[in-house]
């Protein structure tokens, strides 16, 4: 397949990579010519230099012959004329990234129907969705939702106190009698390990793991956590992050304040929120942190616009007292320090947006994925179907390649926490954690 993609910052050079390994003949546009030439030196696909909504550009990368066209410009305005166009020229399958809700909250557009666009996306509208899922488990650092959420995989932090510690995985046997979950991979010291019964949890290590969502409770006793009530939420950063934020959280019934530095911004925010306690300040003052209670708060994320007022502001939140702090990093490669740092969760609207339109693009193959932002390793919700290899065939017989492992099978409702013996029958919703390596060979299997 003949995929072009518009712009190659973070969300497009991701993009480009991964569809480049899985075989798909790439051809990226993007008009700086810096950024185009640090594409063409790391990735093998075709790069065009130039601006991805004229006709002339769009012709030169064939888009005649594509069968996928991904706008992720950093003008909305590029992104949507890209697939207007795109469609004229009969590529079957348009997606667009803009950050304005008059894109993408439009009735009348249709979310993008109206403008030719069949995935229309929206980062904000992700991250804040990501973000309500951390706030409502305040335990982890990540959440992955599979199986319309009744499964769960949860990044968590092993604790000095959890039972779990310097055992052997198989001694755990026994409690997967009465409540299954299985730990798919263990991130120690930046290295990935994929466990077996022998692997011995130490403590720091983050591990994720896979349940039902009912389970998780018992398995964070397990691991030294505990689920706590969460009532009171601050959101640092007044931007159309931060109001989506703040939306969501309201819709919840969480009590919330927003800290936002302009007073005009505090203004339009006290119109367009009835139940949020607007703040006008700096969310790095201590003082003023101080003064609003963040001792008192279960959680606190930072979303303005600076990463490093981000950071700041989520580590002077966390010295403060408030018992979870998430912070929004635009860098992939500041991920894994933040851990480091004190800080509970990092935001990444990058790999939060890549996931999504892979998920499109590989549709009918992949229903959901969970990417873990340090190593881009995935977890996938694939579907059985009569045809696929595995149809049929135990765990243990199926073939799969070694760098995958089977997190939980769904059949006709029932969640299954598999062992080896499990068959695959058609139509059961299977989810695997997997190295970036493996993924072409497993969809081959469920294709």
């Amino acid at each position: 397949m003949k995929t072009i993609i518009i712009g190659a910052g973070e969300v497009g050079y991701h993009i480009a990579e991964r569809l480049s390994r899985e075989g798909h003949d790439v051809v990226v546009i993007e008009r700086d010519a810096a950024v185009r030439a640090r594409v063409q030196d790391q990735l093998d696909v075709m790069t065009i230099e130039g601006n991805g909504s004229s006709p002339r550009v769009l012709e030169e990368a064939g888009i005649r012959e594509a069968t996928t066209l991904i706008a992720v410009a950093d003008i909305d305005e590029v992104n949507v004329a890209a697939c207007l166009l795109a469609k004229e020229y009969g590529v079957a399958t348009r997606i667009a990234r803009v950050r304005d809700p008059d894109f993408s909250e439009s009735e009348f557009l249709g979310r993008g129907k109206r403008l030719g666009i069949d995935l229309l996306i929206n980062p904000n509208i992700v991250v804040a969705e990501e973000i309500l899922d951390l706030v409502k488990t305040p335990a982890a650092a990540e959440v992955g939702k599979f199986a319309e959420g009744k499964v769960l995989m949860l990044g968590i932090q092993v604790s000095s106190r959890a039972p779990i510690l310097n055992r052997p995985l198989r001694s755990l046997r026994s409690f997967h009698t009465t409540t299954p979950f299985l730990i798919v991979a263990v991130l120690r010291h930046e290295r990935l390990i994929l466990p077996d019964g022998e692997t011995i949890l130490e403590e720091g290590d983050h591990i994720y793991f896979v349940s039902r969502r009912e389970s998780v409770n018992d398995i964070l006793t397990l691991l030294g956590k505990k689920e706590s009530i969460v009532e009171r939420v601050m959101v640092i950063g007044g931007g159309r992050m931060g109001l989506r934020v703040a939306q969501l959280l309201e819709a919840e019934r969480f009590k919330v304040k927003l800290i936002e530095h302009r007073q005009d911004r505090c203004e339009e925010l006290s119109e367009l929120l009835k139940e949020t306690l607007i703040l006008h300040g700096d969310g790095t003052d201590v003082r003023t942190l101080v003064e609003e209670g963040i001792a008192d708060m279960d959680a606190v994320v930072t979303v303005t616009d600076d990463e490093a007022t981000n950071i700041l502001a989520a580590l002077l939140a966390k010295e403060q007292g408030a018992k979870k702090v998430m912070a929004l990093i635009k860098r992939p490669q500041l991920l894994h320090l933040l851990p480091h740092l004190g800080i509970d969760a990092a935001i990444s609207p990058r790999t939060l947006t890549a996931s999504v339109i892979l998920k499109y693009v590989r549709k009918g193959k992949v229903l959901s994925i969970f990417e873990m932002p340090e190593n881009d390793a995935e977890t996938l919700e694939m579907m059985v179907t009569a045809e696929s290899r595995v149809a049929g065939k135990a765990i243990r017989d199926a073939g799969l390649p070694s760098g995958a492992i089977i997190g939980a099978v769904v059949h006709q409702g029932e969640i299954v926490i598999p062992r080896g013996d499990t068959v695959f029958r058609p139509d059961d919703h299977v989810v695997i954690f997997a190295i970036p390596s493996v993924i072409p060979d497993l969809e081959k299997h469920f294709a």
